[in-house]
């Protein structure tokens, strides 16, 4: 890890041009610690509609004697502690700045002391019969908590390794996979679980599984309304978890490389009783699981044959693994009120799909569905294979000619007054295969005639016949281009509705294709549309010669004005041996019971906030591993006219890693809450922190204290080396420029194959 320096600089310096800089100012008090094992995963924060704080994160599960109970993460690809997760609580009248305030542990899923099959997590030799499969209890790991509340109603899901059978009396469907490139170290499917709370997170239900574990359940997600209309989405793939392939960001194992036949799921409640919601037996709703069969398995899939001692020791046939054409992943889910006269609530989802071209191309789809949420289009394995019914095919609302991934949407209960927009949908879509680089694409949902979600109201228009499953169909498709939201980000300008076909919104994604965005964020308020996401010029430079880096950007558009606004530039880090990524975008959340007595409990739709992590940028050629950095965030106050200055919230200290931040904040916007994942004493602990609005002198400091926190801050400028950068500790080689031009060349041609 290397060492931070801590550098002052002027707001002028972290504006973009014409950045506007606010009266207001960011106050943080001090950190608390929420965790307590050294293993804390993926923190997450909701503030409820009485107040009241809630975090859930994983955390290592510590036996009675003091010990922990070994599985093997595949993702690290490498052994660590069982994790549980768990919640704490404060109360809307209590210092949260303050640890006592916070309630004790709570440990909510309990399965990290359990086992449901026993696998050879260490590994065996398939030649050497002095190495055999030695099979021991795998024990319950809790991954990633995915937290959603609405009023007194709060459902967290998680996918787990612990899956017991669904039928009392019969042994579990559960398997396991062992990886071949990973010494065969076998490890058990994950299934999928939910707990709820219906009074604000006093008390909670009993984890309930969802799924059996025949096939790997990743990629959970589940909202609801506060009437009690509630859905999950996940993926299951019947291979297992797929290894990432080394292209783009991220350590791959995350589940966005799939077997064909991975269907995504979906389960549904509306009752929230003493003892939890009651579930809907869970239904496909895609249809890449066609009645085909698995060929030439790669890894060795092994099926539960000892109920009492848990042993998967028997191969299961490829006949017995389900297949398909194409695989889908990467599931988005949004619930919301009907918009016409009787309708009930509407179910929204999109996900990424592979084109199932049989090897023409390695590109993607992206696909939307909306229905009824309380009755889904289900495919079924008892379908005659090839026979699904049209409209269990997703709408295509990509071009189906590129390779398109990672959707994301942001919807609202209410339309815009001017201009109906009730959606905004984006995706990420190049010329190229994964990992390379790509623009952030754009349509809106208008309300027209419907509720706002339906293909036929998106703008721009998509292909009345976008729901078909066949890969030579899907490309005669007549989808008018998305909007681009990144294209040529340095140089575009604002502009209105009329002129988008002479702006850079109107751009082809192979205009300028050596630029890159990726984490894309958005937020809608009534007829304004945000969209953000980081950038770089020239991505070959920034992985292989460290001379461009990433930096935050946001654009605003104003419906009633019908303009879009420049890029912004947020973070505007010049140091490009650093990059921005995980960047935040949310909005102030609906008003409460307490509003208009406490005018803080009050909606306040023009103000959001945006945060970031920060990383150092390491050649694709450098042997060391990034180390996560600081956090930064800020206020936007007059719908973005206006940001407050941008304080450093965590990273402070020298050997201390500081990422994943979530953020809240209150109706109003004065008081902002958030937490991370720091990583110090040979541990990973989950933390938190609190800001108040304050006002500001012209100097950029406060009204009466200075911290040292509310300073706005770039992230750390050395490593610089006349305007070259590079990786700290490494020498500086002039045939990196040569590398970027074979990079570039490279991408080229992998535009070419995927296309050919």
């Amino acid at each position: 890890m290397r060492q931070k320096i801590l550098v002052t600089a002027l707001v002028a310096t972290m504006a973009a041009p014409g950045a506007s800089w606010a009266a207001t100012g960011l106050d943080f008090g001090e950190s608390v610690e929420l965790s307590a094992n050294g293993g804390a995963n993926k923190t997450k924060i909701s503030r409820l509609g009485n107040g009241r704080l809630l975090a859930v994160f994983g955390d290592y599960y510590k036996n009675g004697d003091g010990s922990f109970n070994t599985v093997y993460d595949v993702k690290a690809q490498a052994e660590r502690p069982a994790r549980d997760l768990f919640v704490r609580t404060c109360e809307a009248t209590s210092d949260c700045t303050l640890e006592s305030s916070w309630s004790e542990l709570k440990n909510i899923s309990n399965t990290a002391s359990k086992s449901s099959i026993a696998t050879d997590l260490n590994g065996f030799s398939v030649v050497d019969d002095s190495d055999p499969r030695n099979p021991e209890p795998f024990y319950g790991d809790s991954e990633k908590p995915n937290l959603f509340a609405a009023g007194s109603k709060i459902v967290i899901t998680w996918v787990d390794k612990f899956c017991p059978s669904l039928v009392e009396g019969e042994p579990s469907e559960q398997r396991s996979v062992s990886y071949l490139t990973l010494d065969n170290r076998e490890v058990p499917f994950a299934c999928t679980y939910a707990v709820t709370s219906s009074d604000a997170g006093a008390t909670w239900s009993e984890p309930v599984q969802l799924s059996s574990g025949i096939r790997d359940a990743k990629q959970d997600v589940n909202r609801g309304l506060s009437t009690g209309e509630w859905a999950i989405t996940w993926q299951e793939d019947p291979r297992g978890l797929q290894l990432g392939e080394a292209d783009g960001p991220g350590d791959g194992a995350s589940g966005a490389n799939v077997s064909s036949g991975t269907d995504i799921w979906y389960s549904r409640a509306d009752s929230f009783g003493p003892d939890g919601a009651i579930w809907s037996d869970p239904v496909r709703i895609t249809d890449n699981f066609n009645g085909q069969t698995a060929s030439g398995n790669f890894n060795t899939i092994f099926a539960l044959t000892d109920p009492d001692t848990l042993e998967a020791s028997a191969p299961v046939a490829d006949e017995n693994i389900e297949s398909g054409i194409a695989g889908a992943s990467r599931a988005n889910l949004a619930l919301q009120p009907g918009y016409l006269e009787g309708e009930v609530a509407q179910a929204i989802v999109a996900y990424e799909e592979t084109k199932g071209s049989g090897g023409l191309d390695e590109g993607k789809f992206v696909r939307y569905h909306t229905f009824d949420w309380n009755s889904p289009v289900a495919w079924t394995d008892q379908a005659d294979p090839g026979t699904a019914p049209p409209e269990t095919a997703g709408c295509i609302i990509s071009d189906p000619t590129l390779n398109a991934r990672r959707v994301r949407f942001v919807v609202q209960g209410t339309p815009g007054t001017e201009t109906n927009m009730r959606m905004g949908i984006f995706w990420k879509e190049g010329e190229f295969t994964q990992g390379g680089p790509s623009d952030i694409m754009l349509r809106k949902g208008i309300v027209d005639g419907n509720n706002g979600f339906s293909p036929a109201e998106m703008v721009p228009s998509v292909d009345p016949n976008c729901a078909v499953s066949d890969y030579l169909q899907a490309l005669q498709l007549n989808n008018a281009p998305a909007l681009n939201m990144s294209s040529r980000t340095e140089d575009a300008q604002a502009t209105t509705d009329a002129d988008i076909p002479t702006s850079t919104l109107s751009d082809d994604t192979y205009v300028k294709v050596e630029e890159n965005a990726i984490a894309h964020r958005g937020l809608l308020r009534g007829d304004d549309l945000y969209v953000g996401y980081t950038y770089t010029p020239v991505l070959a430079e920034l992985l292989y010669t460290n001379t461009k880096n990433y930096n935050f950007y946001i654009r605003h558009y104003d419906g009633v004005a019908g303009t879009w606004s420049a890029p912004r530039n947020l973070s505007n880090i010049t140091d490009t041996t650093i990059n921005v990524r995980e960047p935040r975008l949310v909005g102030t959340p609906g008003s409460t019971a307490g509003c208009p007595a406490d005018p803080e409990e009050c909606r306040d739709v023009t103000r959001f906030y945006v945060a970031w992590g920060t990383q150092t940028n390491v050649s694709e050629w450098s042997l060391e591993e990034p180390s996560e950095l600081d956090l930064y965030a800020a206020l936007a106050e007059d719908k973005g006219a206006t940001y407050t200055d941008v304080v450093r919230f965590a990273g402070e200290a020298d050997d201390v890693e500081d990422f994943e931040s979530q953020i809240q904040m209150t109706p109003a916007g004065n008081n902002l809450y958030v937490v991370w994942n720091e990583n110090r004493d040979g541990g990973t602990h989950a933390m938190f922190r609190q800001s108040t609005t304050v006002e500001v002198a012209d100097d950029g400091t406060d009204d009466g204290t200075d911290d040292g926190d509310s300073t706005s801050s770039s992230s750390s400028s050395d490593g610089t080396l006349f305007g070259c950068s590079y990786k700290p500790g490494a020498p500086f080689d002039p045939t990196l420029f040569l590398l970027t031009a074979l990079a570039i060349g490279g991408l080229t041609f992998r535009k070419i194959k995927a296309r050919a």
